[in-house]
């Protein structure tokens, strides 16, 4: 027995000792090595290899070998290689194993959406960029155009920064017409009158931009200005998919300014009240309120918070397919009074059966704003609210020359003030095969959009008398109001008929089609000038004096076009198109406009003798196209007269019944047109993982609409102001745009690690090459009435909206601008500011950037994230009209700088004499400044969780994230922020993107928005 149980642990024992050296031998490191190909046997360098389940990996060398360790015989390996489809291996008894990757033919099919329809990347000859929508959803904002910027070289993002739910304004290649200057939406096949404002980020699946004239011919007179082609997401086959994001964000002012405190101010103001030879103002001298030292800007600008949320629904069956979804945006102000909301609702639709295919896409938005004030500082030493809390005004005491100044957040805070708008758009189309290649198309589109602004400015007072009657001179006297309906309605028709055919190694794509399309706009406001009566009434109900306007225009075109491309071995590439515009903007005898185009590209690398392995594409491409604009109003072949307006004649008098012109508008008004030349390459080095697109263009608009003055013999002359005078369009002028556009992106990955790195470069310069004979320059707003000094300036061989005015040298011996001017007799003087006249004045700076840039840079690390993007512009002057108020308005509030003002003892400074009278509010190039900056636009870090496990059970997808947005910006602007662009001036709206481009107009800050967020898939 006990022999027996000797043997028995014997036994054990070996067992054991067996399992042991057994799992050693499998512990053991069993190394794997090899070589990976492409399918032409050529060696791969960085081929990604990792060992499935693990984070363990490897990369290939330069001669496409590799070697990794693998502990269990079950091991799989997976080889991945950008442009190539992954593989797997599994490892077993084999140390050696060799791998041959094959060209993921997906990718090289890769599709972009071109005009009224699709085309292979590879086969493109024109100038089309696609934007990155994961670029896009990494940045919070309240827009979809702000959330472009510097993501496309070539397209300029124009916005005033800090202006809640502000319109981006889009710029393609240069500013090239003295009227619009937006490009052409589509939005699922449909004409958007309202750009991207329907839009929110998470519907959008791609963004196509039509920069050259070959790619933007199909549609003709409506892309003189480029085209942005927008597809929305739709449903795939498979079981319901919910997706829910939220985002919040804390924005604050990105920079602030150095205002002067009230003990700065008193003693400054009492310096301008003895260079002007006036009395101190007595508050200044003896304050009863000493202690009181009120910062303005806090006030106007505060922390503001800003959250989305977005909900949506996918999905599909074998022939149905949905997509629908619901977000709403909330962003308060940065200044006082301010905030957007906006709620959104979309649902597409898809049917494909047999030979017939549907597809459905419609949008709602509604948008609500709280119009942006100017900003108006006050000056320190009076209170923003009496003891009372109310807001309070103080009185003349206070102010130098006894000014009369209302409290700035007094009309904000008691009138009512909004603008609403319902923004409609959607398409449906109707697609039937007729036979293999062939297919027919309808497709029908519209848009609406309906706006309503309402202000409402009841009787207030910020002032009392000790009796506690208001004030008259410090409030508002007269419960009034202002409203504006709005209705704007486009609609479109397409008939297409597409035929694609390979007939060996020829590939032909044929489109024929046409198009009609509708637009209908009606307007109209209504204006109290009487007083209302009590203030709470916000309606007439009786006989109210006041003004009322209206407007309404109706236009149509009817267009038919053609376009082929056809390649060659997918070698040798040809598109041409022609188009037929017929629009009733023009007489009958202009309306008719063709506008072809052709290209041509060739695939380099797709012959058998290009023999340059660590060159993976190389395709060269050039381009002519003629695109036409007709971006004016309806109807302005007609002249508009008013009579009878009897004249006697003669001894006897003899009435002659006549009229006077109202309007007069020449019969032969045509189309502009736009030529537009392009060169570029498109090249991918080391297996397509560093990619770079380099085009030159050349882009000249021709017969542009200008206007002269009347003739005196029409009449209109002498019934209209000068403010009012209605000028007559001709065809004469022409602008010119050229430069140079770059993209690259370089992508790499090593294990768990792969970032992606991409930026973009556009160097633009832009001309006047004449305005007509007998055509005046344009100029821009008037910046003070001396003499009409108008700020900018449009005239031959210059930018559109070059600065206009006095060139600064120095200062003269009394401390007011000295400028570059010329005597009687032309010859060039120095001489005091006040001393200058209309020949004295020249261009002194241009708003045009020498470049443009952006850079991004996003990598993955495991379920870690991180995404950087900078964003920058070199050159481009900026009129910082904000200077106006804070150096020389003495009644507000004043920055620091001007504690630096000329004297007899401080000769040594550049900022003028500080005193009243002085004509330094003329335009010089005291106000011109670099608008160079360079910005870190937006930094964001996420964690993806694993899904696996029990977590799979509710999520499908999980991420979290937090960054930061606008973190800094490094510029020698010495405004809030050197993005700038106008709004108004005297009340009037004013073209940002040409005369008034990089004009400093309303001075507010750009935020710097702290955000965190959830994406989550169910």
């Amino acid at each position: 027995m006990k022999e027996s149980y000797l043997i028995s642990v014997g036994k054990f024992r070996l067992l054991i000792l067996a399992t042991m050296l057994s799992m050693a031998t499998y512990a053991r490191s069993i190394p794997v090595s090899g070589t990976v190909t492409d399918e032409k046997g050529s060696a791969l360098p960085g081929v990604s290899i990792l060992l499935k389940g693990s984070s363990k990996g490897a990369t290939t060398d330069a001669n496409g070998h590799y070697t990794i360790e693998v502990t269990d015989q079950n091991a799989v390996l997976i080889f991945s290689f950008l442009g190539y489809t992954t593989r797997e291996e599994s490892v077993g008894n084999r140390t050696s194993i060799m791998v041959s990757l094959q060209v993921d033919e997906k990718a090289l099919q890769e599709v972009v959406v071109v005009g009224y329809g699709t085309q292979k990347k590879s086969g493109l000859t024109g100038a089309v960029t696609s934007i990155s929508t994961k670029q896009m959803t990494r940045q919070f904002a309240p827009t979809i155009g702000s959330s472009l910027q510097g993501l496309a070289p070539g397209v300029e993002i124009l916005q005033p920064g800090g202006i809640a739910g502000a319109n981006a304004h889009i710029l393609i290649r240069g500013a090239a017409s003295f009227g619009s200057t937006a490009p052409l939406y589509v939005i699922d096949g449909a004409f958007s009158n309202s750009g991207l404002n329907s839009l929110t980020p998470n519907d959008i699946e791609s963004i196509e931009v039509l920069k050259d004239g070959s790619a933007a011919a199909i549609y003709g007179s409506r892309a003189a200005n480029g085209v942005v082609l927008i597809t929305t997401k739709r449903g795939k086959k498979g079981d319901p998919v919910i997706d829910f994001s939220a985002t919040y964000g804390q924005q604050t002012p990105s920079r602030k300014l150095d205002y002067l405190n009230a003990a700065e101010y008193r003693q400054f103001a009492n310096q301008v009240a003895d260079n002007s030879g006036i009395a101190h103002a007595p508050q200044n001298d003896n304050p009863t309120q000493p202690n009181t030292d009120t910062d303005w800007q806090q006030t106007w600008l505060q922390p503001a918070p800003m959250y989305s949320v977005n909900l949506g629904v996918s999905g599909g069956g074998e022939y149905t397919s949905y997509n629908t979804s619901v977000g709403f945006m909330d962003q308060k102000g940065l200044t006082a009074y301010s905030g957007f909301k906006r709620y959104d609702f979309r649902v597409n639709t898809s049917y494909k059966k047999n030979r017939l295919t549907v597809d459905e896409s419609f949008s709602v938005s509604r948008q609500s704003t709280v119009p942006t004030a100017n900003v108006s500082m006050g000056i320190p030493t009076v209170p923003v609210y009496n003891a009372a809390g109310q807001l309070t005004s103080s009185p003349t005491s206070y102010y130098l020359q006894n000014a009369t100044v209302n409290n700035p957040l007094g009309s904000l805070h008691y009138s009512t003030r909004k603008r609403n708008s319902t923004l409609l758009i959607g398409s449906l189309s109707v697609g039937y095969r007729l036979a293999e290649g062939l297919q027919y198309k309808l497709t029908g589109g519209g848009s609406y959009n309906n706006s309503h602004s309402f202000t409402h400015n009841p009787v207030f007072f910020t002032l009392f008398t000790d009796t506690g009657q208001g004030i008259s001179t410090y409030g508002n006297n007269m419960n009034s109001l202002s409203e504006t309906r709005g209705d704007e309605f486009n609609y479109n028709i397409d008939n297409l008929l597409t035929y694609k055919k390979t007939l060996g190694k020829h590939g032909f794509d044929v489109l024929i089609g046409t198009s009609w399309v509708r637009d209908y706009m009606r307007a109209n406001s209504i204006s109290t000038i009487s007083d209302l009566g009590d203030p709470n009434i916000t309606g007439t109900g009786g006989t109210v004096t006041g003004g009322i306007s209206a407007v309404e225009q109706q236009a149509a075109l009817f267009s038919q076009f053609a376009k082929l491309n056809y390649d060659y071995d997918d070698r040798y590439l040809f598109s041409a198109s022609i188009r037929n515009d017929i629009s009733s903007k023009f007489a009958k005898a202009n309306r008719s406009g063709w506008f072809p185009s052709v290209s041509a590209g060739w695939n380099l690398h797709n012959e058998n003798w290009f023999r340059l392995p660590v060159v993976s594409q190389l395709k060269v491409r050039a381009s002519y196209g003629e695109l036409g604009a007709n971006f004016i109003d309806p109807y302005q072949f007609n002249s508009s007269l008013l009579g009878p307006v009897p004249s006697p004649f003669g001894i006897t008098p003899i009435n002659f019944v006549s009229a006077y012109a109202v309007q007069l508008y020449p019969q032969d008004l045509r189309w502009e047109t736009s030529v537009s030349k392009n060169i570029g390459a498109d090249i991918g080095l080391f297996q397509n993982r560093l990619t770079v697109s380099i085009d030159y263009f050349d882009r000249t608009n021709k017969d542009l609409l200008a206007s002269i003055s009347p003739p005196l013999s029409s009449g209109q002359a002498l019934t209209q102001s000068a403010e009012d005078a209605k000028l007559v369009p001709v065809n004469t002028a022409s602008v010119q745009n050229k430069g140079i556009e770059i993209a690259a992106t370089y992508s790499k990955r090593s294990g768990d690690f792969k970032w992606n790195l991409s930026g973009n470069f556009t160097a633009l310069k832009n001309k006047v090459l004449e305005l007509g004979t007998n055509v005046p320059p344009i100029v821009g707003p008037v910046m003070s009435g001396d003499i009409g000094d108008n700020i900018t300036i449009t005239q031959p061989r210059s930018p559109i909206g070059s600065f206009y005015g006095f060139e600064m040298a120095g200062l003269t011996d009394k401390g007011s601008i000295a400028i570059r001017g010329v005597d009687r007799e032309g010859n060039p003087v120095i001489k005091p500011i006040e001393e200058g006249g209309p020949a004295d004045k020249k261009i002194i700076g241009s708003p045009i950037p020498d470049f443009t840039y952006g850079l991004n840079f996003s990598s993955e690390y495991k379920q870690f994230d991180l995404t950087l993007f900078i964003q920058g512009v070199q050159g481009g002057d900026i009129f910082n009209w904000h200077k106006l108020n804070t150096y020389f308005n003495y009644n507000s509030g004043l920055v620091k700088d001007v504690l630096n003002s000329w004297t007899p003892q401080n000769t040594n400074t550049d900022i003028p004499k500080a005193a009243i009278g002085l004509a330094s509010r003329r335009p010089s190039s005291f106000y011109i400044e670099d608008g160079s900056y360079l910005r870190l636009k937006n930094i964001q870090l996420g964690y993806t969780a694993n899904t696996s496990g029990k977590l799979r059970t509710v999520f499908k997808h999980l991420r979290v994230f937090g960054g930061v947005q606008n973190l800094f910006t490094l510029t020698k602007y010495t405004g809030y922020d050197p993005e700038v662009g106008g709004t108004s001036v005297g009340g009037r709206t004013v073209n940002m993107t040409t005369t008034t481009r990089n004009a400093d107009l309303s001075a507010f800050p750009n935020s710097r928005t702290f955000t965190a967020g959830i994406t989550a898939s169910f």
